[in-house]
């Protein structure tokens, strides 16, 4: 029994309604089940102990009425189902008093003008616990009611002849005594209610804005709980490389010891010389530690990132391929796409990683960059994201910038990949990229439409690690935090400008470099490998005479150059090389000089002494060169090979 009215005062409530209106509609349901209840009981009592029929029939009708509520909040009309509640018991109790009093005249008593009178007062407990105080205009309509119907109680009854004095009765208090003590009693009793009410859901509130503390402060603990165990890992990780820098240091001070022994017997007149070239070694090793930071970075992004999903890319397509006398002629082809596109990729990040490989003084190296031709790099990379309607539009004032062409790649990658992967559905996306430049710095904007970001809450974690602020697509949380870095990698700085719903705009501001003509890639004490980012040149510069190892061991190096910036023009200061074995020769010639076209190496700018080397061998050098494609000219100073290449330089760019 207990099971079935719990059902019956459920009947309307959905989990889309609010606590209070979930309520309102179970108690409005037990108020209507409670009076169909007690309509039934009594309509019993009086047909089997007194065989009041008529009477009877009312209250069923009564009871039946009732049913009106729970149906109403059945289809959703919850706010006609408890103005319904109101109206019904209390014109209830006035209808059943008259029809009571015609039917049985005879044996009114006294008592039956207040008993009645006090059950209709009884009604107005209804309202008051069906409503909120803030639905102010249905709580008033819905108390009128009872308050009406004891108002008109007597002229109603008197209307239809029913009234105190038309049945018999004397009495000639019975007017002010029945009114003024039951309108009294009313008055009293509703202001009580509506008081104890008011408290109840001032409680109410204050105790949902405490819940909602509460769940505030419990998922701040928990985001706070995962960037401390993030942290906990990191100081890990960091607590592991110290202990192994440590142990570093502690053989690098053994040696430091050894030398410092050594050192005692050199002239005391060294030692400013030693005092600057600490110097230097300091200032050398802080730069490293920099540039060794920024290729731990880079090389998280290039292994982690994307070598494991090319790699597990290539073995599924292996596993296609393999599956061939299964697949129909197209299928097949697309495989073969598929296995192509991934080893052009493959190659690219291989690319990229070659950069970490190398030695770190070739990843700070400044290339002179076309933003035209870098866009067109991201923008083909980001066809297969471009929908339908996407507008991306391009104004590049500042053509070009001299800096580090993996991180300017990335960071108009990652910038415009967010926008169109955080574009607005309610509107096609309208990405523009643009550049300007000043007398001190490049300027970058990458500004759209898309859905925004709100500084205000999160405008101090928009460059952390791991921090996301739309969930409905896929990501890591990582693309603002590598381009922050890598801004600040260059020297540079990054703004946000964004309105939430509207757009956002961010401002890199990229420092005009103080050198980029002689930026040494290598250096060793026989040899230093050199890049001109203005005429786009590199080359080397011979400091003593190297063995055979030597030789090819800067040959690799420079070819390594050719290979990683398709570098056209090179120039080669061979005045103290000193004499190199004709095997040597050979192997340079037929090895390095065909690996080097293939690369991009045109024009060969190489600078000796007259008097080791006559115009004969010149001629055999220059041709050989030559079949593989490449034009030497030979000089006798620096001056006259870099204005050469300067001046082939401006002819390849008309």
């Amino acid at each position: 029994m207990i099971s079935f009215l719990g059902k019956i005062s459920r009947i309307g409530t959905k989990g889309t309604l609010s606590a209070v209106q979930n309520r309102n509609i179970i108690f409005s349901n037990y108020f209507a089940t409670s009076v169909i209840g007690f309509c039934l009981v009594l309509a019993t009592v009086l047909f089997l102990f007194y065989q009041q029929i008529i009477l009877s029939g009312c209250i069923l009708f009564a009871a039946f009425a009732s049913t009106l509520t729970i149906f109403f909040n059945k289809i959703g009309r919850y706010t006609i189902s408890r103005l319904f509640l109101s109206a019904e018991t209390s014109v209830a109790c006035l209808v059943i008093s008259i029809f009571s009093k015609n039917a049985y005249a005879e044996a009114v008593d006294p008592p039956n003008f207040f008993d009645a009178r006090f059950l209709l007062l009884s009604t107005f407990i209804i309202p008051i616990t069906i409503f909120s105080l803030s639905e102010r205009k249905h709580f008033l309509f819905g108390l009128s009611f009872s308050f009406l119907c004891l108002v008109f109680f007597d002229p109603v009854h008197n209307l239809a002849n029913l009234g105190y004095h038309d049945l018999g009765q004397k009495g000639g208090d019975y007017y002010f005594s029945a009114n003024f003590y039951s309108l009294t009693a009313y008055a009293f009793l509703v202001v009580g209610f509506v008081f104890i009410k008011s408290l109840q859901e001032k409680s109410e509130s204050e105790n949902v804005r405490l819940i909602q503390q509460l769940t505030a402060a419990n998922m701040q603990l928990v985001t706070t709980n995962k960037e401390i165990e993030l942290q906990n890992n990191e100081i890990q990780a960091q607590s592991e490389e110290l202990t192994t820098n440590q142990e570093q240091l502690m053989e690098a001070l053994k040696t430091i010891e050894q030398q410092q022994q050594q050192l005692q017997g050199i002239n005391v007149g060294l030692q400013s010389t030693v005092i600057e070239k600490n110097k230097q070694l300091t200032e050398a090793n802080d730069q490293l530690l920099k540039y060794n930071n920024e290729l731990l970075q880079f090389s998280f992004t290039v292994s982690h990132n994307l070598r494991g999903p090319i790699a597990r890319l290539l073995g599924l397509s292996q596993l296609l391929e393999m599956e061939q006398k299964n697949l129909t002629p197209a299928q097949y082809q697309l495989v073969q796409l598929i296995q192509q596109s991934t080893h052009e990729f493959d190659g690219i990040v291989k690319d990229l990683s070659k950069i970490i490989d190398i030695r770190n003084e070739i990843y700070r190296i400044k290339e002179k960059i076309r933003f035209q031709d870098e866009w067109n790099v991201v923008f083909n990379s980001l066809q297969g994201y471009l929908l339908p309607g996407m507008q991306v539009t391009t104004q590049f004032d500042a053509a070009h910038i001299y800096s580090i062409r993996p991180i300017i790649h990335s960071i108009l990658y990652n910038l415009a990949s967010n926008a169109i992967k955080y574009h607005s559905p309610q509107r096609p996306l309208n990405l523009t990229i643009r550049s300007s430049s000043t007398a001190e710095e490049v300027v970058v904007e990458v500004e759209d439409n898309g859905l925004g970001i709100n500084l205000e809450l999160f405008g101090d974690k928009l460059f952390s690690l791991y921090k996301r602020f739309h969930t409905h697509t896929e990501g890591k949380g990582l693309g603002l935090y590598l381009v922050k870095t890598q801004v600040e990698s260059v020297g540079g700085r990054i703004e946000v400008f964004s309105e939430l719903n509207k757009g956002t705009r961010f401002v890199v501001h990229f420092p005009l470099p103080k050198e980029v003509e002689g930026q040494v890639v290598f250096s060793s004490e026989f040899g230093s490998v050199f890049y001109n980012a203005r005429t786009n040149a590199a080359g080397i510069v011979w400091h003593a005479s190297v063995t055979s190892a030597q030789y090819r061991k800067m040959f690799h190096k420079c070819l390594e150059m050719v290979e990683l910036y398709h570098t056209p023009f090179w120039i080669s200061d061979i005045r103290k090389q000193g004499r190199v074995d004709p095997e040597d020769q050979k192997w340079m010639l037929t090895h390095t000089f065909p690996q080097a076209y293939k690369f991009g190496l045109r024009k060969v700018a190489l600078i000796y002494l007259a008097h080791e080397m006559n115009e004969d061998y010149r001629i055999r050098i220059s041709a050989t060169a030559a079949q593989f494609g490449v034009d030497m000219e030979f000089f006798t100073n620096q001056v006259d090979a870099e204005a050469w290449v300067l001046e082939q330089s401006l002819n390849l760019q008309v």
